[in-house]
């Protein structure tokens, strides 16, 4: 049985097959799968499992990709490791500012199925997308059709690219595949298994380095990332989505200023702060006294250690000198989350259970303590009773909140 190709996905009849597969219950019977087969007995077996796979995507990729999933051709380890729709834009659009006005091309490096090729279309650019496994490569130019005009794929292996293609574009975007051969078995017999190594990166981290030389260059790379890796005058930026770290970015050459840099998304917002790589940690204003409320950095604002500049930047102060802010106000930011105390209560774990008492179930939040969320709920062992559900913040200094979550808008005591 052949592997159907991307093109094979998108043909007039297998667009028809794909709605009567969008339409079962459950793609994954097989009782409802013979049915489907037994109806459309012109179909190929494989084609009708390829789709049943595309259908299965794209609903899992709806959170990740927004609207864009459902035109797309995807395959799970591609899918993984693609851009969220959101950090696409945000970058592309930061691209743009960062080159100022004019017609630039940019080289997609290890464009995968093409969101970022998409995004960066989307903002005015040129883009010659370089793609080293050929099942992704025909992917992306089915995923990028609409923007011929602008979206070039080229299948190839970027180290061995002649060195006139890349000269003829402004600027690189490189994706580095975090994989390497071995693993599961993809969607087009392929394997591979995940690598934390740069050197055995897809186009290894070295030879992104030597590029930066050449051309401006943004890189992204894991939330994980070693900022010394990063060349000197570049900016390295940690991007939360939706209150999550879901990668880093590397601008290098002219696009960097030695900075790091926090920046929290959604889909319509995005708000960031920075300090020069080169000075330590800003330690920020501390207090022993809790105030109204507890401010959870967002996790971005960790990994750049910007926490003390948060702290000035909110008008907040750390609480003993830990990873929590608090304040008198609500700080209307995407940079954290606000809870307001309801009461400190024991930080003992037997104290605590003994406080719980016929109290209903319990959140534990760790951001800055040693020991696991679910470790606490272990070591407490609450047995939930009929009163309303509590969150119990445990911060590394030993201490204990009872609280609750505010909306993320200005809010005085009055």
């Amino acid at each position: 049985m052949t592997t159907p190709r991307p093109r094979d996905l998108v043909t007039a009849q297998a667009q028809a097959l794909q709605s009567a597969v969008a339409a079962l219950p459950d793609t994954a019977d097989p009782g409802a799968f013979t049915k489907l087969r037994e109806r459309h007995p012109e179909a190929d077996p494989a084609v009708l499992a390829a789709l049943a796979t595309q259908v299965r995507l794209r609903r899992r990729a709806a959170d990740r990709l927004g609207p864009w999933a459902a035109e797309m051709v995807l395959e799970e380890e591609a899918l993984q490791q693609a851009t969220r729709r959101d950090v696409a834009r945000y970058r592309s659009a930061r691209l743009s500012e960062r080159l100022g006005e004019g017609e630039f091309t940019i080289a997609d490096i290890g464009c995968g199925l093409g969101v970022d090729a998409r995004a960066l279309a989307e903002a005015g650019f040129h883009v010659l997308a370089v793609e080293l496994d050929a099942w992704r490569a025909e992917a992306a130019e089915v995923n990028l059709a609409v923007y011929a005009e602008r979206v070039r794929v080229l299948l190839g292996d970027a180290l061995s690219l002649d060195e006139s293609i890349l000269e003829s574009c402004d600027a690189a975007y490189v994706d580095p595949a975090r994989r390497t051969s071995g693993g599961p078995r993809r969607i087009d017999g392929g394997r591979s298994r995940a690598t934390t190594d740069p050197a055995e990166w897809s186009p290894p981290w070295p030879w992104v380095l030597a590029l930066s030389e050449r051309m401006p260059v943004v890189a992204k790379v894991a939330p994980g990332f070693d900022a010394r890796r990063a060349s000197p005058g570049a900016d390295v930026e940690w991007i939360d989505h939706d209150g999550e770290t879901v990668e880093a970015s590397v601008w290098m050459g002219s696009l960097g200023r030695a900075m790091r840099r926090a920046t929290a998304l959604t889909a319509d917002r995005a708000e960031s702060l920075e300090a020069p790589r080169a000075e330590p940690p800003a330690a920020g204003p501390t207090t022993d006294q809790a105030r109204r409320f507890l401010v959870e950095p967002s996790p971005a604002i960790a990994r750049g250690s910007l926490l003390g500049d948060l702290a000035v930047h909110l008008g907040a102060d750390r609480l003993d000198g830990g990873g929590w802010l608090t304040a008198d106000v609500t700080p209307a930011t995407l940079l954290a989350r606000t809870w307001r105390i309801a009461e400190e209560v024991p930080h003992g774990a037997r104290e605590l259970r003994t406080w719980l008492r016929g109290r209903g179930s319990v959140t534990w939040k760790t951001a800055d303590a040693q020991v696991s969320a679910t470790t606490w709920d272990r070591r407490v062992g609450h047995r939930s009773g009929d009163g309303p559900a509590i969150t119990i913040v445990i911060t590394g200094q030993g201490r204990a909140f009872a609280v609750d979550r505010v909306q993320d808008r200005p809010h005085r005591d009055d």
